[in-house]
């Protein structure tokens, strides 16, 4: 089960990064023009993405509360972790790998909600192209 999920830990954040390159791509074309003519909608791409990959597991809404719950927890952890590097004046680079990391725990904590069922579902989606 540890290989299992250190594999799907592994699968995921290779997708993530993948689509984190693609998409800096497009918003820096996008921030060069004064309106973006594809819309705001593609700017979230890794959020949409999971969300997609969610609604293929089948979750239930206990599991989305819980999720829910997650996410709420890790944007506040985010938020102060960006003041507190931000005072301290850290490269960015720093903040990248933290937020990589930030990615990776999330994951991590989604998986552990989802059954073996819904992770091999929830992985198998976040590997297939967005339309």
């Amino acid at each position: 089960m540890k290989v299992l999920k250190t594999l799907a830990i592994v699968t995921i954040s290779g997708i993530m990064a993948t689509t984190a390159v693609s998409a800096n791509d497009v918003k820096e074309n996008c921030k060069s023009s004064s309106k973006c003519e594809r819309g705001a909608k593609h700017h979230k791409g890794g959020m949409m993405k999971m969300k997609a990959a969610l609604k293929a597991a089948e979750i239930t809404s206990e599991q989305k509360r819980a999720i829910r719950e997650v996410r709420k927890e890790m944007k506040q952890t985010m938020k102060a972790k960006r003041a507190e590097m931000k005072a301290s004046g850290e490269k960015p680079v720093k903040r990248g790998e933290f937020r990589e990391s930030m990615k990776a725990e999330m994951m991590e904590k989604v998986l552990a909600i989802l059954t073996p069922e819904q992770q091999t579902k929830f992985v198998q989606a976040l590997g297939k192209p967005r339309k």
